[in-house]
């Protein structure tokens, strides 16, 4: 009989290690798939979340440009100078192009944003972009992919640490420990895409198309003008639209409807006036030139047309 108990024991304790073991080995599978399969959806949206906040900074620095003094400008990086103090996010007031440094989010009003992974922004600059003239013929001078001129403006997501990265405090500033092979050389060329080993950066571009489609707007509105200056106010004390400017300058020459905007008009002169401001913009970033203005016979519409963008003034 203890023959029998003890061989009956031992297959009850093989039969539990067997069961403890399909148990281990499920749940090892489980883990592993929870693991592998799980991590794919907070991946994405990671991933979901940095796309839009690189959206967001685009449209911002877009905007920013745009309602400048000299449409077109473009923000330095952050003013490292000013972290942990009430201006951290500022954007030095000058900087060498073309310059890379961390996002300046205060300048621009958005707010300290992070990407997915809860890492701040990077940004570079082109050169041309920060003084005068800019315009719409004004170069980017920022390569990508191998692309000469491809863009005026990157924005970064610095993707997770590698593992050759430290992100200590000590470190913040320190461009090599976010961004990845050469987007961290400090030249003016960029890459999109790398090893997944050695590259995670992911990237927003900012195009010269980009970025004029909305400043040659800004441009032709203020040639267009309101009660104080440019067509609205012309119009209002004549009952019409000046002459074109056909020799540059800046006065309207009698009986030619197609040329450019004249620019030096006062209250006794048959020209456009503008604030000395504005005219400083216009005249100084070369915008005049830039703008083909047409006239209709009767002197009651004028149609601006600048690049691809045009607008047409009349009462």
């Amino acid at each position: 009989m203890s023959g029998k108990c003890s061989t009956r024991l031992a297959g009850k304790q093989r039969g539990i290690a067997v069961a403890m073991l399909v148990f281990v080995l499920a749940f090892l599978a489980a883990a592993g798939f929870l693991v592998h399969f799980g991590a794919a959806p907070l991946r994405i949206e990671r991933d979901k979340n940095t796309a839009l906040v690189l959206a967001e900074v685009k449209v911002a620095l877009i905007g920013w440009s745009a309602g400048q003094n000299t449409p077109g400008i473009l923000p330095c990086p952050e003013d490292i100078s000013l972290i942990g103090t009430p201006n951290e996010g500022s954007a030095k007031s000058s900087c060498t192009l073309p310059s890379i440094g961390r996002l300046p989010w205060k300048t621009l009003g958005v707010g300290d944003l992070h990407d997915g992974n809860g890492d701040k922004l990077w940004y570079v600059i082109s050169n041309g972009f920060r003084t005068s003239p800019i315009n719409s013929n004004s170069l980017q001078q920022l390569t990508v992919d191998g692309l000469q001129n491809a863009a005026v403006a990157i924005v970064f997501s610095p993707g997770p640490a590698l593992k050759s990265q430290n992100r200590s405090a000590s470190n913040v500033t320190n461009v090599s420990q976010y961004l990845d092979l050469i987007n961290n050389s400090g030249t003016n060329a960029f890459i999109t895409t790398g090893a997944s080993d050695s590259f995670n950066d992911k990237l927003k571009i900012i195009t010269k198309s980009d970025l004029f489609k909305v400043v040659n707007f800004r441009i032709l509105g203020e040639i267009r003008g309101d009660s104080s200056q440019g067509l609205s106010r012309y119009f209002s004390g004549y009952g019409n639209y000046p002459f074109a400017d056909i020799n540059a300058d800046g006065n309207a020459d009698n009986n030619q409807l197609v040329g450019s905007p004249s620019y030096n008009g006062s209250q006794l002169a048959n020209s456009l006036f503008f604030s000395t401001q504005k005219k400083q913009m216009l005249v100084n970033n070369n915008w005049v030139s830039l703008v083909q203005y047409s006239l209709s016979p009767d002197k009651k519409k004028v149609t601006l047309l600048l690049g691809n963008q045009s607008v047409t003034v009349e009462p």
